[in-house]
């Protein structure tokens, strides 16, 4: 009988261990921004003044679809915009290395093959007034690429600053023209 116990005690004691190390915790690093992230924030954000959110969004959904994107969601009362498109991914280095790499092993690698691109687009006014006459736009776009075998080998956000220039630049000649009529 006292083995019995012990035997159960020690059971509890290993059980009680294992779910203690299933508990997962958020690490510290991922609560913290990163040093690009201001930037970043700059990059994707323009203000707007004179023009209305309703012209900001109407021009922005134009813009994205100009893009190839399909809008998947808007609600315009949050000032929320997104869209999608799917691309090509294939990349002739990586396809090359990877035929290398099959003939040098015997063993197949997949490379990329589609591209899913996502454009959020979000509004909100630059004062606490809901009247306000400064519209701040923030633009992300994020990608996921598949590989040959239909796995999700990637989630990166874009980053190149010429992508988001040109898209305000599209929108600056947008809203000027809507001003003028």
């Amino acid at each position: 009988m006292r083995q019995v116990m012990k035997y159960l005690q020690v059971s509890i004691v290993i059980v009680a261990l294992v779910l203690a190390g299933c508990v997962q915790t958020i690490p510290k690093e991922a609560l913290k921004l990163s040093p690009s992230s201001l930037e970043d924030r700059q990059m994707q954000t323009r203000v707007y003044e004179d023009v209305t959110e309703e012209q900001i969004l109407s021009a922005s959904v134009a813009i994205i679809q100009d893009l190839g994107a399909q809008i998947n969601e808007s609600e315009t009362d949050l000032g929320l915009i997104v869209g999608e498109k799917m691309r090509d991914a294939t990349d002739a280095g990586q396809v090359a290395g990877a035929i290398v790499l099959a003939l040098l092993t015997g063993a197949a690698t997949p490379v990329d093959k589609e591209q899913k691109i996502k454009f959020s687009l979000v509004t909100a006014p630059e004062s606490m007034s809901q009247n306000s006459e400064r519209w701040s736009v923030r633009l992300t776009i994020q990608r996921k690429v598949w590989n040959t075998q239909n796995q999700l080998s990637r989630i990166e956000a874009i980053k190149e600053p010429e992508i988001f220039q040109g898209f305000f630049e599209k929108l600056d000649k947008s809203l000027f023209l809507e001003k003028q009529s």
